[in-house]
């Protein structure tokens, strides 16, 4: 086993993150999370830190990732179920450290900057900073003209706006046969609502006078965000006001009724106010999030010809895709915030209080500094 050395800014985040290093190795395991009976991250991302962290031997017919880059993937719903956040997570990117011997057909060199297609083992593995990969169809190589803290946030939020906004394709396209323009609904204007506003300009093209997007949330600031990305209105659902409101406020703003839906929230407030707006033939995309159950008439479901459907898994062909399209300048990226991974505790308290807008992406080690891109 090979240890790395740290550099100062390495060891700088391993203090902050975990305390002051200590003598002995650790495995920090998904548990690492403490969970609090609020709302707010009352933990570290990491419990025990060590001055050297151990490089994993290379399997033969795999590699190792340095990892660089990580997005923050976690939101208000999984504080609200008291889910503990996972890191690094399923957004990942690095550079190649080192290639098996007997790695077949092998097209990776170290130094390749690629993303990680995440699985279990990977999402919940705690902080790493080099993670051995036994298959190597599950990395993805970048292209140059990629940023490699962009390429990370596309197996996660990307990935599943993606396929949700596919799904809204085969929907929008059925309407667009017999209705002169369709309304889509995107609830929630968090990340996921942010790729969706930009995916449906790529899968639609820039012509979408027969679309219309509208983006509903109970934030004022994310709603704002989302209209600077291009979405045709936003619409508040502030839930102080009374239900009867919200609803004359939608149908007012969604002149016409709402013909899909994309409900990135899951909540049964939220379910039954999507039904409420949805119009006969509608279709309502529920995102998995949340375990919120709610009522549903079916028989009113059947008289109106309505369903609901859920957001289908993204695949690497998806994937592959989503890479090309940021490539060739197709797809633009939402707004994103790069931070030093030693700021992840405070990062995760303020998205599980909701304080942040846009997304965010963990730098690692010595490239650690903070900045904004705004793309739109």
């Amino acid at each position: 086993m090979i240890r790395a050395e740290l550099n100062e800014n390495e060891l700088e985040a391993l203090r902050r993150l975990g305390g002051d290093p200590i003598i002995q190795s650790s495995d920090f395991q998904s548990s690492d999370f403490q969970s609090s009976s609020s709302s707010r991250v009352n933990s570290s991302v990491i419990d025990e830190a060590i001055s050297s962290m151990p490089i994993p031997d290379t399997p033969q017919s795999g590699l190792t990732v340095k990892v660089c880059y990580v997005g923050a993937c976690f939101n208000e719903n999984q504080v609200k179920r008291k889910l503990k956040p996972k890191f690094p997570g399923t957004e990942v990117a690095g550079i190649i450290h080192e290639v098996g011997n007997n790695i077949p057909n092998s097209n990776y060199m170290p130094g390749d900057r690629v993303i990680i297609v995440p699985d279990e083992a990977i999402i919940s593995s705690g902080y790493k900073e080099y993670i051995p990969i036994e298959d190597p169809s599950n990395v993805i190589q970048v292209p140059q003209n990629v940023p490699l803290e962009v390429a990370a946030m596309l197996p996660g939020g990307a990935l599943t706006a993606f396929a949700a906004a596919s799904c809204a394709r085969n929907h929008v396209e059925r309407l667009q046969k017999v209705k002169s323009c369709v309304n889509v609904l995107i609830v929630g204007a968090g990340g996921l609502g942010l790729w969706t506003i930009r995916l449906a300009k790529y899968l639609l093209g820039d012509d979408c006078s027969s679309v219309r997007i509208f983006v509903a949330d109970n934030s004022i600031d994310k709603l704002l965000l989302a209209q600077e990305h291009g979405c045709y209105d936003i619409i508040h659902w502030n839930e102080e006001d009374h239900e009867q409101y919200i609803h004359e406020r939608t149908l007012d703003a969604c002149r016409g009724g709402v013909d899909v839906i994309i409900d990135y929230v899951g909540s049964h407030r939220s379910m039954q106010r999507s039904l409420t707006v949805l119009n006969r033939e509608g279709v309502i995309i529920v995102g998995g999030n949340s375990t919120a159950d709610t009522n549903i008439s079916l028989n009113a479901l059947a008289a109106k010809q309505q369903s609901i459907v859920g957001i289908p898994k993204g695949n690497v062909n998806q994937l592959i895709e989503l890479l090309n399209a940021v490539a060739d300048k197709k797809l633009e990226v939402p707004q994103y915030k790069v931070v030093p991974v030693e700021d992840a505790n405070q990062v995760f308290e303020d998205l599980a209080e909701s304080r942040i807008t846009g997304r965010v992406v963990f730098k690692f080690g010595s490239q650690s500094s903070e900045h904004i891109v705004d793309n739109h």
